[in-house]
């Protein structure tokens, strides 16, 4: 006996399925980069190489106080923060530009890209939904670095120089740090959207943050200073008080230009997506 489907009065077809909206993107997004093998380790080596190198470089400035001159000391006092976060900042800017370039470039290199299009036809919701994960999961991570880089740093500096955990400059700077790498992070999703291969854009945003803020430091007059200190890399300034003389730019500019730095590759990424093939 067959079955025969009779359509009750009053009711309403199915409404066909349409494109994901930007929540289950987030969650896709959420669960691509929590499944990725590289995410843990990266973010592993990010937390220990930060901490380890703000306990190093610390430790080895207090041991050789003695030996430094009045100028090295005034920088030391007046921007104890900004010396003591630096070298966490360098580590972490690393793994974020070669997690957040993996996480966009190998889909292209695998193919999965095609399905993600398939699934999503509008492209720049997908961007946006990658940058909006990895940039949060970054500024978390970073914060969780921040921290105890701060407090390890108030205890090693407590003889030399002050370092006031309320204090709102120092609290400002623990927010910028998360911002800082969680900025820099989106910045490598975008190069890894424009140049599309692993390999290549690793070499293009670690040539960006360490390669090229010394070629055009070199040049002459405060030309390369100001052109340098314009840079990604260079715009951690935000971490900083501000007071040390040899900085170009006020924290606030420093922010303003990581900002639009993140702005122009995010936008160029997006347009790179809608206008290119996959």
């Amino acid at each position: 006996m067959t079955a025969v489907a009779v359509d009750r009065p009053g009711a309403r077809p199915p409404r066909p399925a349409g494109p994901p909206g930007f929540k289950a993107l987030l969650r896709s997004e959420r669960t691509k980069l929590t499944s990725l093998r590289s995410t843990w380790w990266s973010l592993t080596a990010m937390i220990v190489l930060s901490l380890g190198s703000t306990l190093l470089v610390t430790a080895l400035m207090t041991s050789r106080w003695d030996s430094l001159d009045e100028s090295a000391r005034a920088q030391y006092r007046d921007d104890t923060i900004g010396l003591v976060l630096q070298p966490g900042a360098q580590w972490a800017q690393v793994a974020a530009c070669v997690l957040g370039v993996l996480l966009m470039a190998s889909e292209f290199s695998t193919g999965m890209i095609r399905s993600t299009m398939l699934a999503v036809p509008r492209r720049t919701p997908v961007l946006a939904a990658k940058a909006v994960v990895f940039g949060a999961v970054l500024f978390v991570v970073a914060e969780l670095i921040a921290v105890p880089s701060v407090l390890i740093g108030a205890t090693l500096t407590s003889d030399h120089a002050s370092l006031p955990l309320a204090d709102a400059t120092t609290l400002r700077a623990l927010l910028a740090f998360g911002v800082y790498i969680a900025l820099t992070g989106v910045i490598a999703v975008s190069i890894g959207a424009l140049v599309r291969h692993p390999a290549g854009a690793i070499s293009l945003v670690l040539g960006l943050q360490f390669i090229l803020p010394g070629v055009l430091g070199v040049l002459p007059s405060d030309t390369g200073k100001y052109l340098s200190g314009a840079l990604p890399p260079n715009t951690s300034v935000m971490m900083s008080t501000g007071a040390n003389p040899a900085l170009v730019y006020t924290p606030l500019q420093g922010f303003l230009i990581l900002l639009a730095w993140t702005v122009l590759l995010v936008v160029a990424a997006g347009l790179s997506l809608k206008k290119r093939d996959v």
